[in-house]
């Protein structure tokens, strides 16, 4: 897979554009949702919101959640046991965030950003990053897609993560503070409402002082092959079968713009050490 990244020049740093250009592999919602969270769990990492990568935070969390009835746990330390509600905490909410993003996107609703938010509140923002999103191929059976997607992801991950443009945008850590998500969708007016953890909200509006990241996920919808369902049938269509019906509808039907904030918010934290140790490593 191939894929293109570049920094649109005569744009400020503080108002950077990064150009994801997909261009060999189908991209569907949610393996485009799947790349958002990527793109989230480093972000957070990189910006010093959390002290070490989601995947040892998961471990971490649920290794301490798996012994919390052991024997050993009679003597406990107020440091480290505060400390891991303060991370379990922060874990929790970014699972829920990263689960509505999930179901934002596989639902029949046309996901074209989502707004990342660093600051106090997020009326008073200190950095906002947003990931933009082009028509995605809809209309797959996904799970036919998901050796693709595992294939895929890694590759665009590095390219971002990577690239120059991107340590130009998070070229410092930022003081702990709080991670605001928002979505931007458009959706047909009877469907505008789903059981995920995003409610409608205002529309957001940012300071031109505040620093601005954009990041662009183009993908080239001239790639999608309409019929390679057809001949990858790993699955049975089953619950997919209720997707397309929805996706034909709200094709049919007037859409709107609706903005959506996550009721969930991910407090930063700092690294707790115990004799030089880690705190997360005495669980």
């Amino acid at each position: 897979m191939k894929t293109d990244l570049k920094t649109d020049k005569g744009i400020p740093k503080e108002n950077m554009v990064i150009n994801v250009d997909i261009s060999e592999e189908i991209l569907t919602p949610l393996a485009c949702a799947s790349l958002v969270n990527e793109i989230l769990k480093g972000l957070l990492y990189q910006k010093s919101q959390i002290p070490y990568p989601y995947t040892w935070m998961k471990t971490v969390v649920n290794r301490k959640r798996n012994n919390i009835n052991d024997a050993q746990s009679a003597n406990r330390n107020f440091s480290i046991e505060n400390h891991f509600k303060v991370v379990s905490t922060a874990f929790d909410a970014l699972e829920e965030i990263m689960s509505g993003i999930r179901d934002e996107f596989s639902s029949s609703s046309d996901v074209k950003e989502v707004i990342i938010v660093f600051g106090t509140n997020p009326l008073c923002p200190k950095e906002v990053f947003t990931i933009q999103v082009s028509d995605l191929a809809k209309g797959h059976i996904e799970r036919n897609h998901v050796n693709k997607i595992s294939q895929i992801q890694p590759k665009i991950l590095r390219s971002i993560f990577l690239s120059q443009a991107w340590m130009d945008s998070v070229d410092g850590s930022a003081p702990c503070s709080n991670t605001f998500v928002y979505i931007k969708k458009e959706t047909c007016e009877s469907t505008s409402k789903i059981d995920t953890c995003f409610t409608p909200s205002r529309t957001t509006n940012f300071s031109d002082k505040v620093k601005q990241i954009n990041i662009k996920l183009n993908f080239n919808k001239d790639i999608d092959r309409k019929d390679c369902c057809s001949n990858l049938m790993v699955f049975q269509e089953g619950d997919d079968s209720q997707s397309r019906h929805e996706l034909v509808e709200s094709e049919n039907n007037e859409k709107i713009v609706v903005y959506c904030q996550s009721k969930c918010v991910v407090k930063g934290f700092k690294d707790c050490f115990i004799n030089k140790t880690s705190a997360s490593e005495l669980w």
